[in-house]
């Protein structure tokens, strides 16, 4: 038969048993796969406490949900000889620090953690940073029974599942609880090996001349065209140029009309002075100018990520690409990041309909949030604390 097992850290294990396997084997095999030793080991099933002997003995039957707790070490956080010289050692009954002060010490003597706490919990780095004790010791406390909360309305489900294993819907829930599991250690696993991937990475732009005139240009390699807005060939002086036979529509995340092309505009890179055909669109868009495929072909271009330079072989000259400081106001990006972009009070140019705009905004994220299993407050303080970022905000719930 088959055993789901889950532990207090959301992991999910699958075990395959026979009805007549002792519970102590289980156990055994629990202890290879969470690491955590047979005799610390607690099971429960329908809210009461498996015992010794088989596990059909103890009324498992085929994908049974069962919990593993692990218990606490006994005296641990009773008087300073406890904590084992161990500054982060807690007191498992309220959370709060055995040593506050040696607790605070080490987390100013991590930056990258205390860098962590200060964007997670700016009130524990205010703490933190001001020393105080009794403020530190109360966020320890009221962190700590979140989660108890959070373990027991977990625990509750488990035992409601656990009622009618054999219901659809305990099964649909089942299931629920085991993809959630994989993608949370998936997620684990990215944030553990490559944390980087979690950065925002900036476009590529270069700065070049277009008719005479100063341009930040924007690299695209999966544009088909180069392009620029009408609003940009009128800036430039480069809308008498424009054949308007070349008239159509431009197809890509959605479509714009195309009005004409440029055939020949005057362009200057570094010190080099090159043609370039340039197909003009008709609404305004968020850069002036992409320099597309067809150019960078023509050219001989090479995107050189390592050099963090645009190679452009016909001029034989280079192009650094832009820092985020030099890239134009849209493209940087935490301008990615705001949704949605009607500006906010905090902006400065907010109408009256700004706030209830991103209040709805919240509401919906918040709503999004929830259905990961999360409560409304905690899914609020996440959202709050990520700035409004959706994806961040999952991350600080799923990292607890």
């Amino acid at each position: 038969m088959k055993l789901v097992v889950a532990t207090e850290d959301d992991q999910i294990v699958n075990v395959e048993v026979d009805p007549g396997t002792e519970v102590e084997n289980l156990k055994a095999i629990l202890q290879a796969e969470t690491d955590v030793p047979t005799g610390d080991q607690i099971l429960m099933a329908g809210g009461k406490v498996v015992q010794s002997g088989t596990l059909s003995g103890n009324g498992l039957g085929d994908n049974d949900v069962v919990m593993l707790i692990k218990k606490q070490a006994a005296g641990a956080g009773a008087g300073a000889g406890a904590s084992g010289g161990n500054p982060l050692a807690v007191n498992p009954s309220d959370g709060s620090a055995v040593n506050p002060g040696e607790y605070i010490r080490f987390l100013k003597g991590d930056a990258a953690q205390l860098s962590q706490i200060a964007q997670v919990l700016p009130e524990l780095h205010s703490a933190v940073m001001r020393d105080d004790h009794a403020e530190f010791q109360k966020i320890l406390r009221l962190l700590h029974q979140k989660k108890m909360e959070q373990e027991a309305r977990r625990k509750a489900e488990i035992d409601l599942l656990n009622a009618d294993p054999f219901d659809m819907e305990a099964q649909r829930k089942i299931q629920e609880m085991i993809d959630q599991s994989n993608v949370n250690e998936n997620y684990e696993m990215a944030m553990e090996n490559t944390p980087e991937a979690f950065g925002s990475v900036i476009m590529l732009y270069v700065d070049m001349e277009v008719n005479g005139h100063p341009l930040k240009a924007f690299v695209d390699s999966g544009a088909q065209m180069t392009i620029m807005s009408l609003g940009c060939a009128q800036r430039l002086g480069l809308e008498r140029l424009i054949d308007k036979r070349w008239q159509g529509v431009a197809k890509g995340v959605g479509t714009q009309k195309i009005i004409g092309r440029v055939h020949q505009a005057p362009i200057k890179v570094a010190d080099k002075h090159l043609a370039c055909a340039i197909t003009v669109l008709e609404k305004e868009q968020d850069m002036d100018f992409l320099l597309g495929l067809d150019m960078l072909k023509r050219h001989q271009c090479c995107i050189d990520l390592e050099k963090n330079e645009l190679r452009v072989g016909s001029a034989g000259v280079s192009l650094p690409f832009l820092g985020e400081a030099d890239l134009p106001a849209h493209a940087r990006p935490q301008n990615f990041e705001e949704q949605p972009p009607t500006p906010t009070p905090a902006g400065g140019g907010a109408g009256a309909d700004a706030a209830p705009a991103a209040a709805g905004g919240n509401d919906a994220k918040i709503a999004k949030l929830m259905e990961l299993g999360f409560p409304k407050e905690q899914c609020e303080q996440a959202l709050s604390a990520a700035g409004g970022n959706e994806e961040h905000a999952a991350a600080i719930l799923f990292g607890g």
